[in-house]
This record gives structure tokens, C-alpha cells and sequence, in this order.
């Protein structure tokens, strides 16, 4: 199947094209329907009682629900094709129109600041609020960070020409970059992201190499804009922290996760304190390679005699389905949907956004995913990862509104647990013990990419952030911190190349969300508890996983696993993750 027969996705499931008079209406009403709920409950709030208060936030919930369908609408749009003046546009005016709802509508958190704690906790805890406990709970908590109406307008009304329209910059520019093609005897080819970074898995080590260079240096022509970008960002996150009075750049990131500071530092330091666990996997790859030391282009090169057959889309699609029946015929069943109805966007094409996400806006709108397939395996488990999350999003649309999607941290774990569904069938289907080995140091390579470098981009941002503090950071001084960071997870077992030095201007999550990545390494080693324990108790397992992804939102991280005798603050939990990684490593000979 060529790159024009991949499917696309059909989002008439939202609406029928960017003319739908349907689309017009529902745009039309997002600033009305803020008026509207305010009319009805501005003054109200601080003296309504438990019926009230359920009735002004399935009141509030109905005022955004609708309008989410349009955002979703131009989200997806924008990111298939950003080339797309329609969409680009379309998708610029329905921010500017939330953001003013958003203002109109910021009296409903601050009244309920005003009511007392003990009657506030009455309310949160009164049985005709029960499917809001979760949402009242956190609400208070952020209390003493809420600024006054007329502050918090301003704030709102500065989002869009600020860090808005900086956030818009980066992906229109990035998603524009074309890359001279490293393989000969294509010298007048130009690649996607997409199409270059497969380009890692090439088994000659100087087209690896080459692609490295090609890559980093179109995004080192751009150098000025992206460190522009990178400053301005962390200036504006720099100055909201100031204004809501946290103590740290990842406070408030912390906060919103739910996770106390402890939680998050202890992740992160017994994930540090692993780093010799990637060292001996690359050394032994640097051996399994006949190479003295590997190349920072090498870390994701196949192992020889690892196949170079490209994996059809119809074959990927079997597999994921296959894997997730054996799972649970609901995550099937959720998984095939997904096919059937088209809510897959496929093709590597230009103008699309490289990588791969799945967007579940609402409960009440089927999640979409969007995938650069290039006929790799690890695009097989990519597909894996983004259908766990669309079965996440599918099972938590049992939640309302205001209490459907979870926190970052458990984000990842529906997504993480599909890939590790995925690497079962596919070693139960492989009986060639190279073969089969292949597939494992696969699964490795995921651990150390989803946990070690994902911590290591976390202590990345946190230096930068507190080098912007002091003054401007040119590119140059990023790549400064960006090498030491490698160098400390990598020691002596990893050469890097001149070009890798870039590779900061190409993580979309500095900008896109700060401190975004430690969540991977989260959920990463959740899930391997989680898998560990599926190991042990088979089938009787999956009603508890699916229980866990039905509560969407609304329930604390701690507290969703505490069920299963889990302590997210337990340095002990967290290095049993890293047990697992050890066999995998024990079972390759590393």
C-alpha cells in the first residue's frame, strides 16, 4: 500500500467539512451560551446549596461541552494538514472565542473560593455531588493560587497574542521542514520527520549518520527562532508562577498531575540512579553491532540480521487487534472501531504534525488518532500506544464532563500497557530465538526512551528554565546543557554526534507543555507493575485495568492505586520497574 492508499481519517463523525452550516452555529454560540451561564448564575454561587451547585456545573459543563466538538474539529484539521488556510484560521478563531468564554465564565471558580471550608466541604462531600467529588476537591486546592476576576481576565486575554500564538509559530514552522534525503542516489529527495527520523532503524551506519546531520541542521538553520520561542515561553510560565506564588517551575505541573513534589522527585532520582542500565544495554549493542562505541545515530539501529521487511498497515492493524482480544474482548472491540469508522489518520504527508497523538475532547465525541506510518515495526507499536489510549478515552466517557480526562501521569497508562500487549503477540508469534531477540532488545530501547530520556529531557527543561531566569539562553548555551545531560546519562557507551546537539529545538513538549515529559517515565514504570501483575494473575487482571481506565479523571493517581498496594512516594515501587528492565537485559546476554 503507497503513501497516498494509507487511509485518512473521516472527521464527519464532528462535522460534515469546514461549511457545515452546523460548524457556523456551534462556533457562533460559544461566547452566547459563557453569556448565558453567567446571566444565569453570577452572584448565585456562594449561596447555593448541593442541588444548585449540581445544577450550575452540569450547567457550566453543557456551556463548553458542545463547542469542544468545533475545537476538535479544527485541532484535527490543522494538525492532518497545517498548510491549510482554512483550518489554520478556523482553528486561530475558536481559541480567541474560548478564551473569551473562558473570561466570562471565571466568576463560577472564584465564587466558589469565596464559600467558607467547612461549608465547602459539605458540599463536596453531600451525595448529590458524588460524581464531582473529585473536581471539588482540586478546585479548593487551587484556591490560594487563583488570582482576582479582573487579574485572571487579563491574564486570559494576553494567552493568545503570548504563549498561544509562540506555541502556533513552532508548529507551523516545524511542521513545514522539508529534509534532504540521506540514503544515495537521492540526492533530490526531500523528507517528512516522519520519513527521516525511520531513517534511524537504516542498517547502514552512515545513512544513520547522514540522517542525524540532515535533521539537526534544518533545525539549526531555525536556531534563532526556536530559542526565541523557548525563552519567550519559559518568561511567560516564569511570570505566571511568580503571580499564583509557587516555589518552583514544576510546582504547578506537579499540582495539576496531582502528585505530591515527593512523588515526582522520587521517580525521578531512582530513575537517575538506573542510568547504568542504559550504558550496559548500548555496550552490549555497541558488541552485538561490531562497532568500538556507538554513534548517537545508532541508538535505535536494527540489530544485524534483523529484518529490513516493511510491515504493511493491514498487518499492523491485525496484530493490535489481536493483542487486545487476547487482553479483553472490550479492548477489541474499542481498537477495531477505530478502523471501522475511520478515526485513524495514517500517511507520512507533508504539511502533517510528525509523531503521533490521540485526542479524546469530550465523553460524548469519538477520540481520533493520528500516526506517520512508514512501514516500520516500531510504527506497529506505535499504533498500539495511541489505541490505548483511545480505549482510555472510550472507557472513561462514562464520566462527565468536568471529571473525563486523567491526569498527565495516567495518560500514558492504557498507551504504555497497549505496547507491552503488542511486544506479547508478537513474541508469541516469533519462534527464531534472533528473532526473538530482536523483539526484546525492541522492548528495551522503549523502557530507556520512555523512562531514561524522558527524565533526562525533564532535568534538561528544569536547567534551561533557571538559566532563562538569569538571562536570555542563546541556542548555543541550550545545546551546552543538552549535551551534559546526554553525557550523564550516557557516559562513555554513547558518542555524540555534532548534530545531536540540536535535538532540543525538536521536542514539541517543551513548548507544546512544560515538564510534560516525566509523565512518560510514569506511566512507563506504572505499567510495568501493572504488566507484572497481569503476569500473575491472568484474565482476573483485566476487569481491575479497565476499572482503573473507567475512572477517567476522577479520582486522585494516589488513589486509583492504592487498590492494587501501590505507593506512588515508595522509591521500593518505583525500582521494581527497573527489575523488570534487568531480566530483559539478563535474557539478551547484556
Amino acid at each position: 500500500m503507497s503513501i497516498n492508499e494509507l487511509p485518512r481519517w473521516d472527521l464527519t463523525h464532528l462535522f460534515n467539512g469546514i461549511e457545515d452550516p452546523k460548524l457556523t452555529t456551534v462556533v457562533g454560540n460559544i461566547v452566547p451560551s459563557a453569556k448565558a451561564f453567567a446571566e444565569r448564575w453570577r452572584g448565585r454561587v456562594a449561596e447555593i446549596d448541593a442541588g444548585g451547585l449540581l445544577s450550575m456545573l452540569s450547567d457550566y459543563e453543557r456551556s463548553f461541552a458542545e463547542p469542544t466538538a468545533a475545537y476538535a474539529f479544527a485541532h484535527l484539521g490543522y494538525a492532518a494538514d497545517s498548510t491549510d488556510n482554512s483550518f489554520v484560521s478556523l482553528l486561530s478563531k475558536i481559541r480567541e472565542l474560548f478564551n473569551e468564554a473562558h473570561r466570562l465564565t471565571l466568576f463560577f471558580t472564584l465564587e466558589l473560593d469565596s464559600i467558607d471550608d467547612e461549608r465547602y466541604a459539605a458540599l463536596s462531600e453531600d451525595s448529590t455531588l458524588k460524581a464531582y467529588a473529585h473536581y471539588l476537591r482540586q478546585l479548593r486546592k487551587q484556591k490560594d493560587r487563583r488570582l482576582t476576576e479582573s487579574e485572571e481576565s487579563i491574564l486570559a486575554l494576553k494567552t493568545l497574542p503570548g504563549s498561544t500564538a509562540f506555541v502556533q509559530l513552532y508548529s507551523r514552522l516545524t511542521s513545514s521542514f522539508r529534509f534532504p534525503s540521506p540514503v544515495d542516489g537521492e540526492d533530490d529527495k526531500y523528507l517528512t520527520n516522519a520519513e527521516i527520523l525511520a531513517l534511524l532503524k537504516h542498517p547502514d551506519r552512515e545513512t544513520r549518520r547522514r540522517a542525524i546531520e540532515n535533521f539537526s541542521k534544518v533545525y539549526e538553520d531555525q536556531k534563532l527562532t526556536i530559542s526565541t520561542i523557548w525563552n519567550a515561553i519559559a518568561l511567560d510560565h516564569r511570570q505566571n508562577i511568580g503571580l499564583r506564588g509557587y516555589s518552583s517551575v514544576i510546582e504547578p505541573v506537579n499540582e495539576g498531575n496531582e502528585l505530591s513534589d515527593k512523588a515526582v522527585s522520587t521517580v525521578m532520582e531512582v530513575t537517575r540512579q538506573h542510568y547504568h542500565l542504559a550504558r550496559r544495554y548500548y555496550k552490549w549493542k555497541a558488541g552485538a553491532l561490531g562497532v568500538e562505541k556507538l554513534w548517537s545515530s545508532d541508538l535505535s539501529a536494527p540489530l544485524p540480521g534483523a529484518s529490513d521487511e516493511k510491515i504493511s498497515y493491514e498487518k499492523a492493524r491485525e496484530w493490535v487487534i489481536d493483542s487486545f482480544n487476547d487482553f479483553h474482548p472490550r479492548f477489541g472491540e474499542i481498537a477495531k472501531g477505530f478502523f471501522d469508522e475511520n478515526r485513524i489518520d495514517t500517511p507520512p504527508v507533508p504539511g502533517k504534525s510528525g509523531g503521533a497523538f490521540c485526542m479524546g475532547a469530550a465523553p460524548h465525541l469519538p477520540p481520533y488518532v493520528l500516526i506517520n506510518f512508514t512501514g516500520k515495526l516500531r510504527d506497529a507499536t506505535t499504533l498500539a500506544h495511541e489505541l490505548g489510549h483511545g480505549i482510555h478515552f472510550t472507557l472513561a466517557a462514562k464520566q462527565p464532563y468536568l471529571e473525563y480526562s486523567p491526569v498527565l501521569p495516567l495518560a500514558e497508562t492504557a498507551s504504555v500497557f497497549g505496547e507491552l500487549l503488542m511486544t506479547k503477540k508478537l513474541l508469541e508469534l516469533e519462534k527464531e530465538p534472533e528473532k526473538r531477540k530482536h523483539l526484546i532488545a525492541e522492548r528495551v530501547e522503549d523502557i530507556i526512551a520512555t523512562t531514561f530520556r524522558q527524565t533526562m529531557y525533564t532535568y534538561f527543561e528544569l536547567e534551561a528554565h533557571a538559566k532563562t531566569a538569569e538571562s536570555t539562553v542563546e541556542p548555543e548555551m541550550f545545546c551546552d546543557i543538552w549535551n551534559s545531560k546526554l553525557n550523564n546519562l550516557y557516559g562513555e557507551t554513547v558518542e555524540t554526534l555534532d548534530g545531536s546537539k540540536w535535538a532540543w529545538s525538536a521536542i514539541p513538549h517543551f513548548i507544546h507543555t512544560r515538564f510534560y515529559c516525566y509523565a512518560y517515565t510514569f506511566g512507563e514504570l506504572l505499567v510495568l507493575a501493572l504488566y507484572r501483575r497481569y503476569q500473575e494473575e491472568g484474565a482476573a487482571f483485566a476487569p481491575k485495568l479497565i476499572s482503573l481506565l473507567e475512572a477517567g479523571g476522577s479520582l486522585e493517581p494516589q488513589a486509583l492505586v492504592a487498590n492494587l498496594d501501590y505507593d506512588l512516594e515508595d522509591s521500593e515501587f518505583w525500582r521494581g520497574g527497573y527489575r523488570v528492565l534487568e531480566e530483559l537485559l539478563e535474557e539478551l546476554g547484556a
